[in-house]
Formats: C-alpha cells, structure tokens, sequence
C-alpha cells in the first residue's frame, strides 16, 4: 500500500457515516452475515450430530466384540483364557462376558423384537451410567428395558413385560414353541442412541440362560477401550494370540462406514450452504458498482494526481474488503448464537428412527471456523473485483463532461 493509497483508506475510515451507513452498503453487510451465519450454524450443527453420533456409538456397543466362530457359544474356560490375553494389555478399560439373542417381547396384544443382555455376574459397569430411571441392580424376576421399547409398549417401572424365545429345536405340527417368562421392570435405559433405547433388554444372566436354553457359556465378549480409534490394531494382535479360533470385530468394522458417510453429508451440506455467500456477492457487486459511481469525482482526482488504475482498483478493494471481512467475521458470531438457540429450543427434535440419535447438539471446531472464514472471504473478494474492473476502462475526460 503506497502514501496514497492509505491517506485515502485513513480518510475512508474517520467518516463512516459519509461512507459506510448508506443503504446499499448496509444491505451488502446484511447480506454477507446472515449468509455466513447460516452457513456457520449448519456446519456447527452436523458437526455436532456427528461427533455426537460417534460418542454414543463407542458408549453404546463394545469397542471390540469376540464371539466363536464354530460353537454356539463360548465355554467358561475359554473365557477366562481370553480374558487373560485381553487384561494383559495396556489400554483396556474392560471386558466382560455376556448372553445376547434377539427375542420378542410381549405386552397384550402387542409384539416388539427386543435384544436380550445378560452380563457375567450382573455386572453394571456396561449401562450403568445410562439408567434414566429406576434401579442400576437387577435382581431374579427383574429387568431393564429400552426407553422407546418401554414408551412403545405403554409401560413404566412396577409394570411386567413378557419375554419370548422362539425355539427352533422343538418345531411340532402346532408350530414353533416359545420359552417365555415374566418380568418387573425396575429400571428405563436410555443412551441416546435409537436403535439402542428401542431394543434392549437387560435381565439376570442366569433367567437369560433358562430362556435361550444355553446352560453354560457366553455368546459374546464385549471390550472396551481407553482409546476407541486403536480398536482394529488391537482387534488384530487379539485375533492372532487367539489363533484365529474366535471372531474378533472391532467397532470401525460395522459403524466406520456410517461415520464416513455422515461426514461426506456433513461437506455436502457446506457446499450448498456455500451458495448463499455466493448469492450475497450479487449484493456486494450492486453495491461496488454504486460506489463506483457515487466516487467517479473522487476518482477523477485520484486520476489527475497520478493515480494509477491499479492503484484505484486496490483502495476500492481495501474500503469494501476491510467492511466485507468484518460482516464475515459478524456471520460467524451470528451463527454461533443460531446454533445455541437450535440446540436449546425445546420445539423441534430428530426422529431417531431416521438419524439414529434424537439429540441436537453443536459443536464448535477451530478447523470449521477456518474453512468457512477462508471460503467466504475468497467468494466475496472474487465479486468485489467484477465491478472493479470498470476503473480501468475510466477516463479522466469522460469523467469531466458526465458530471459538469
């Protein structure tokens, strides 16, 4: 910047009543805020489903999940030995044994599938801290259902819910036969997660095994990580210490595919957003042209002293670009409070059935803000040179007649 061009960005600066509070100039500030404020919410929004959606997915389901391969189940002495191999291992947080089968559950006239869990001496450790209501230990005779499961079937803690298993051993004439049992439920879980909340059912070990006819063993075995993103490496040296006689899954394995397309969504949705800034560089060219024109006097000065066009073109850029950045700046602090007042409103809410969550939080990311301060400034300094380009074109004489 030469000793011209700052005298007249300095002047610019001490009257902006002269020249910034005009109409055409306001509405270009209007423009670029609430577009970049828009743009900015959205982005801090599904960065937040995302993140959100990550964290009850690790929460939810074990980090690592071994099952055997060629049996039905796993023998108390195989147990033990894998849980030898899993606890020598820096960076496991637990492992627990477990019975899980699908069955129905029953209430009335009404039928729901559900997702049976018993753990190995009715540890609570696992879903605990996901226990909305009621009691975290379960006694004989009792259970803890899903929230959606138990608002589904119009039940509360005190009510009793029948549990179905379907054995397809014993298949008569009179069709299959069905091990059932009574339960009270002492306790509503709720993590947060649809699929989850709409399903499970947490019962003794022992009441698991009578009804999935499975007197010793476990289905599964459930670990959990301090650091959920190395579970394939350690998936890996589990696998190989165990000879390759369980299957051994890590959680990336089933959900790393739902991850990655909730984030290409995430993307997608800030390059249609990205369209609004866009749109409100429309406004920043009718308000570029109108200084231009409102300035032709001054630039004919600025001819007359020497001024080259490139140098007019720059102390234009500068007086728009310097207010442009400001609103960008104004539009993300505007879609910070936009994201606040949409998680906190109580009025509308995700219908977990589609996106798997039913929480809508925001999630503020220093590599976000970057992305959308760059992609605006550079679309909006784009529209600022169109109209600049008519300096150029600009004779002092021409100038001289139009005016006098």
């Amino acid at each position: 910047m030469n000793q011209l061009e700052a005298f007249f960005l300095k002047h610019y600066i001490k009257t902006p009543r002269r020249n910034i509070f005009k109409f055409s100039f306001v509405f270009m500030v209007l423009g670029i805020a609430l577009s970049v404020g828009i743009l900015s919410a959205g982005l801090n929004l599904f960065q937040g489903y995302e993140s959100n959606l990550k964290k009850l997915l690790l929460d939810s389901f074990a980090h690592i999940n071994i099952s055997p391969i060629y049996r039905d189940s796993i023998d108390e002495y195989s147990s033990d030995e894998i849980l030898s191999i899993i606890f020598q291992k820096d960076g496991v947080s637990s492992a627990l044994p477990l019975l899980q089968s699908q069955l129905m559950a029953q209430v009335g006239g009404k039928v729901r599938a559900a997702n049976l869990m018993g753990f190995k001496d009715n540890a609570n450790s696992y879903y605990r801290d996901y226990i909305s209501q009621g009691k975290q230990e379960i006694a004989s005779g009792e259970i803890i259902v899903g929230h959606y499961l138990a608002e589904e079937l119009a039940l509360s803690i005190g009510d009793n819910l029948t549990l179905m298993y379907p054995r397809l051993d014993q298949i008569s004439a009179f069709g299959l036969h069905s091990v059932t049992g009574s339960f009270e439920i002492v306790g509503i879980y709720r993590c947060g997660y649809y699929e989850n909340d709409r399903s499970i059912v947490i019962c003794d070990i022992d009441e698991a095994r009578d009804l999935l006819n499975l007197p010793i063993g476990y289905t599964k075995i459930h670990v959990k990580l301090d650091n959920p993103d190395k579970a394939p490496y350690y998936g890996r040296d589990l696998a190989q210490e165990l000879n390759n006689r369980f299957t051994v899954i890590p959680w990336n394995y089933y959900a790393e595919s739902l991850l990655r397309l909730v984030k290409m969504e995430k993307w997608l949705i800030f390059i249609l957003f990205s369209f609004l800034v866009l749109i409100a560089g429309i406004n920043v060219i009718s308000a570029v042209g109108t200084i231009i024109l409102d300035k032709t006097d001054e630039i004919a000065i600025l001819h007359t002293l020497g001024a080259k066009p490139k140098s007019i073109k720059r102390l234009f850029a500068y007086r728009v670009g310097i207010v442009a950045v400001i609103a960008v700046i104004i539009g993300q602090i505007f879609g910070l409070l936009l994201s606040w007042l949409v998680e906190k409103q109580g009025i509308y809410k995700l219908k977990g059935d589609v996106y798997f969550i039913d929480t809508l939080t925001f999630e503020l990311s220093f590599t976000n803000l970057l992305v959308v301060f760059f992609t605006s400034t550079v679309l909006i300094f784009l529209c600022i040179m169109i109209p600049l380009k008519q300096i150029q074109k600009m004779q002092v004489m021409d100038i001289v007649r139009r005016n006098y």
